[in-house]
C-alpha cells in the first residue's frame, strides 16, 4: 500500500513539474518574441542612425566647402577694397593736380575788360547812395537792392519762416527775406522780395529808379547782342558755381542770388539769379528774365532773358525770380 502511494505522489510531482516547464516555455517563447521585436526596432534605429551619420557627413562636407568659399570671397573682397582705396587715392591726387593746373590757368587769363563805347557803356558811377552803370542809352543799378522800406518810408514786412512767406503770397502782401534767412547772404546778394513788394504802389525802387518793363529788358539784351549772348556779358566775373562766371563786359555785375519758392523753400544760390519786369502777363503772372550758370542754350543758360512768366500769386517760382537783387538790377534811371 505504501509503495502505490509513493508511486502516485511521484507521478503528480512529475505532472506539476511538466506544467511548470510548459508554463516556463510559454514565458520563454513570449520573451523571445519580445526580444526579437526589440532587435527589429534596434536594427531599424541602427539603419536610421547610419542614414543620419551619412547625411551629417554630407552636411559637414558642404559646410567645409561653403566655409572655404566664404573665406575666398572675403579674401577677394579685401583685395578689391584695397584696390578701390588705391584708385580713390590716385583719383584724389589727380583731382588735386587738376585743381592746381586750373588755378594756374585762371591766373594766366587776362582780366576781362568792360566794353567801352562812345556812350560809356560799362562805366560804373555813383548815383546818389547807389552804384549805377550805363549800358547803351540806359542806366541800371550796379549793386543789389537791400532796403526794408518802401520809397515813402513804410516798412516792408520780413518773412522769417516758410509759413510767413507762403501766407504773404496767398494774401497778396509784400514781403522780403534773406536767402536761407541768413543776413550774411543779404550783404552779398541783397534781400529777396516777392512780386507784391516789387509791384507795390508805394515804390520799391529808390528815387530816380524804376522797375524795368519787359520792353526795357529786351532793349538791354538787344544792345548786348541778343538773349543768346547777353547773359555772359552781364554775369559777374566771380561768384558763380560750376565755372559759370561771365565776362561782365556790360558792367551789370549779375550775381547768382538764388531765390525762394512759393512754399518758402530756398534754392539755386550760386547757380542762378532772376529779375522781375514790371509787365504783367495776364492775370496772376508777370514777365521776368534770369541768368544761369551753364553756357548752353535753352532754359537755365547764360543767355539773358530766356524769357519766362512768373506766377505772382505764389510769390516766387523754382527759377528764383523774386529775389530782392532783381530790383537792384531791374531799376533803371529814366
Amino acid at each position: 500500500m505504501v509503495g502505490l502511494l509513493n508511486a502516485q505522489s511521484k507521478k503528480e510531482q512529475i505532472e506539476i513539474l511538466t506544467n511548470r516547464v510548459d508554463s516556463l516555455n510559454q514565458v520563454v517563447s513570449s520573451q523571445s518574441k519580445t526580444i526579437n521585436d526589440k532587435n527589429s526596432q534596434i536594427n531599424g534605429l541602427n539603419s536610421k542612425i547610419t542614414s543620419l551619420e551619412s547625411n551629417i557627413s554630407l552636411l559637414n562636407n558642404n559646410v567645409s566647402k561653403l566655409t572655404s568659399e566664404l573665406q575666398q570671397s572675403k579674401t577677394e573682397s579685401a583685395t578689391k577694397t584695397q584696390d578701390l582705396a588705391k584708385l580713390q587715392t590716385q583719383l584724389k591726387t589727380k583731382t588735386d593736380s587738376l585743381a592746381l593746373v586750373l588755378g594756374e590757368l585762371d591766373k594766366l587769363k587776362p582780366a576781362p575788360k568792360p566794353v567801352v563805347t562812345n556812350n560809356n557803356t560799362g562805366k560804373v558811377t555813383q548815383t546818389g547812395p547807389y552804384k549805377s552803370v550805363k549800358i547803351g542809352t540806359q542806366t541800371w543799378m550796379a549793386e543789389n537792392l537791400n532796403v526794408a522800406t518802401f520809397r515813402n518810408g513804410d516798412s516792408i514786412p520780413q518773412a522769417k519762416t516758410n509759413e510767413e512767406w507762403e501766407k504773404a503770397g496767398e494774401n497778396q502782401q509784400p514781403a522780403w527775406c534773406y536767402y536761407n534767412n541768413d543776413p550774411a547772404n543779404g550783404e552779398k546778394y541783397g534781400k529777396l522780395y516777392n512780386w507784391y513788394a516789387v509791384n507795390d504802389k508805394r515804390g520799391l525802387a529808390p528815387v530816380g529808379f524804376h522797375i524795368p518793363s519787359d520792353a526795357e529788358w529786351t532793349k538791354l539784351t538787344d544792345f548786348l547782342g541778343g538773349e543768346g549772348v547777353a547773359g555772359t556779358k552781364m554775369k559777374n566775373t566771380s561768384g558763380w558755381a560750376q565755372n559759370g562766371n561771365g565776362t561782365n563786359e556790360s558792367g551789370f555785375s549779375g550775381l547768382p542770388g538764388g531765390g525762394r519758392g512759393a512754399n518758402g523753400a530756398f534754392g539755386v544760390v550760386g547757380l542762378g539769379g532772376g529779375w522781375w519786369s514790371s509787365t504783367e502777363n495776364g492775370v496772376g503772372s508777370a514777365w521776368d528774365r534770369y541768368l544761369y550758370y551753364n553756357d548752353g542754350s535753352g532754359a537755365g543758360s547764360t543767355t539773358m532773358g530766356e524769357v519766362g512768366s512768373l506766377s505772382v500769386a505764389s510769390g516766387i517760382e523754382f527759377t528764383c525770380l523774386t529775389t530782392g537783387r532783381f530790383d537792384s538790377f531791374d531799376n533803371l534811371t529814366i
